[in-house]
């Protein structure tokens, strides 16, 4: 009878373990693979701002393929109406999630050597810190995989566009030699952020928090990642003002228009 009590927990334990590793594989190999990368990239262009700049987008790529694989094609914009729990699954979600550990990494390497990467405030460092804190309970805990695919995966898609804007202002010469690009960049940029972080974010923001306010059970977890949204959210919104000014003067023709917007 004894056996049979500690049987049931035994099962749990071993199943969330399986879950916790289900795609780590695929996260050795991406870390690996970002940082083969930029060792590359390193050789080729002569220092590490510039060989950050290809691994970046070939990361916020993978990880957008995800979230935009769980959220449209298999329908994880239909489900948010009905408020999916914590624990719903999404295969693709969970792996966006778990890649966000090497990435996150990754970021955090690249910001403790170059300045420039670390935002005016630290702020880029915080916001890597704690995306790979969440990542991180995620991918231990199997929680909140529906949810990482918008936050972790669809969010990215900003980011495409973002890092081009960031390679123009970082490197003057390439915005000399292509001004179609850099001036097709920018806007391109706001409107993906306005649209998936600003205007959306606070929409599946109200699910997940009405999902985790329903959950029984992993109060630490669950607590963690209702702080960390605030953050974030806290984080699109200062960024979301930036990037409204920055317009502004894109607008008006403000010569320093190329100076104001999220920094990287």
């Amino acid at each position: 009878m004894l056996a049979c009590l500690g049987a049931a927990p035994a099962e749990a334990v071993a199943k969330q373990t399986a879950m916790a590793l289900r795609y780590v594989t695929e996260a050795k190999q991406f870390g690996a693979a970002l940082c083969g990368c930029h060792a590359l990239c390193r050789g080729l262009f002569g220092s590490h701002l510039a060989a950050h700049a290809v691994p970046q987008f070939l990361g916020f790529a993978v990880l957008a393929a995800c979230g935009l694989r769980a959220w449209f094609v298999d329908g994880g914009y239909v489900e948010l109406a009905s408020t999916p729990g914590v624990t719903h699954a999404s295969a693709f979600g969970e792996l966006a999630s778990t890649l966000q550990i090497p990435f996150q990494l990754y970021e955090l390497a690249c910001a403790l050597g170059v300045k420039r990467l670390r935002g005016k405030s630290f702020e880029l460092v915080a916001h890597h810190a704690l995306a790979l804190l969440l990542a991180v309970l995620s991918a231990r805990k199997g929680l909140y995989f529906y949810y990482g695919a918008y936050f972790m995966g669809v969010s990215e898609v900003s980011s495409l566009p973002l890092a081009f804007v960031d390679a123009f202002k970082m490197f003057k010469h390439l915005k000399r030699d292509y001004p179609t690009a850099n001036a097709v960049a920018r806007p391109t940029f706001a409107v993906c952020f306005l649209a998936l972080r600003t205007v959306y974010w606070p929409v599946v923001s109200y699910h997940f928090w009405a999902a985790s306010l329903a959950h029984a059970g992993d109060a630490l977890e669950v607590n963690t990642f209702l702080v960390v949204n605030i953050l974030m959210t806290s984080l699109q919104a200062y960024w979301t003002k930036l990037i409204l000014e920055g317009l502004y003067k894109l607008v008006t023709g403000d010569p320093t228009a190329d100076d104001v917007g999220k920094d990287n």
